[in-house]
């Protein structure tokens, strides 16, 4: 299935950024770049965790996720370019 996880810190140091990557298998924004912080702004992070889904085409499908990903088709759902919660 075709999906892409990307971390974006929310670490106040490099330190903590660092020791709670090694836990993440998917890539991440470096905790230096001014990416990291553009990406909070764009994603709207108001708290931890956080799990934004975007379609294939760009298009926000799920500004919250954290729960929709436990439903059993949200990825069915997600690669229709729906939210979960609209195959329920």
């Amino acid at each position: 299935r075709p999906l892409e996880v990307v971390f974006v810190s929310c670490d106040r140091d490099v330190a903590s950024f660092a020791q709670y990557l090694t836990h993440m298998p998917w890539p991440a924004i470096p905790f230096d770049s001014p990416a990291r912080e553009a990406a909070l702004a764009a994603l709207k992070v108001q708290g931890i965790p956080q799990l934004t889904v975007y379609g294939q085409d760009g298009k926000l499908l799920e500004q919250s996720a954290v729960q929709s990903v436990f439903a059993p088709n949200a990825l069915d759902c997600w690669e229709a370019g729906r939210p979960a919660a609209a195959g329920q």
